[in-house]
């Protein structure tokens, strides 16, 4: 009987312990496992949602957001505390410019321009990291990690470029590109945050 109880009690301790693992995710074709780390040392984040960007039906990449818990809003995510990541894999061939053109793009909010101000030089930042890359070819990965000791990590094929970028609301920006009601794609932040199409 104590046995029994010891069993139970473990279980339910490893349930508060462990956040639930969502189920890996395939998006025509690129897999997305279930769990990631930012650092090796770092704790395991869960696979919170995924899925393509397309422009004019063309497969631009595909995307997925790890988070520490699940979460179903930007709200939920912003305010959450630890590392995160956006991890996208090319679904063609692009150059390091189309894809700084784009997020700035996306980042340049004029509803927001004192805090764009303030993050513009971050921004060159990351365009100057992008860009060093020359080009991302079908099937690279690009991740935005953000390490709470460092800032935000580029990695370009598993491999970290630059320095980090300090600053958590320059990491925030960069979630609202995708999770925010301006999203290019809303149905896209439906599926990041692993909730029914709006």
């Amino acid at each position: 009987m104590r046995a029994r109880i010891a069993i139970v009690m473990m279980s339910a301790l490893a349930a508060l312990t462990f956040p639930p693992s969502a189920p890996a995710l395939d998006v025509s074709g690129v897999h997305f496992p279930d769990r990631a780390r930012v650092m090796p040392d770092a704790p395991e984040l869960v696979l919170n949602g995924a899925g393509e960007r397309t422009i004019f039906f063309f497969k631009i990449y595909a995307i997925g957001l790890y988070l520490p818990r699940p979460a179903h809003s930007l709200t939920e995510v912003a305010s959450m505390t630890g590392p995160k990541r956006i991890l996208q894999v090319m679904r063609r061939d692009i150059t390091s410019r189309q894809l700084t053109d784009y997020l700035a793009k996306r980042v340049n909010d004029p509803a927001q321009a004192s805090e764009m101000a303030v993050l513009k030089a971050r921004m060159g930042e990351l365009e100057r990291i992008i860009e060093s890359v020359g080009s991302i070819a079908q099937d690279g990965t690009i991740s935005m990690d953000w390490v709470p000791s460092k800032g935000t990590v580029i990695r370009v094929n598993g491999e970290v470029r630059g320095n980090p970028i300090p600053g958590e609301e320059f990491y925030q920006t960069l979630l609202r590109i995708w999770l925010s009601d301006r999203a290019k794609s809303l149905a896209l932040r439906d599926q990041l945050l692993g909730r029914p199409p709006s």
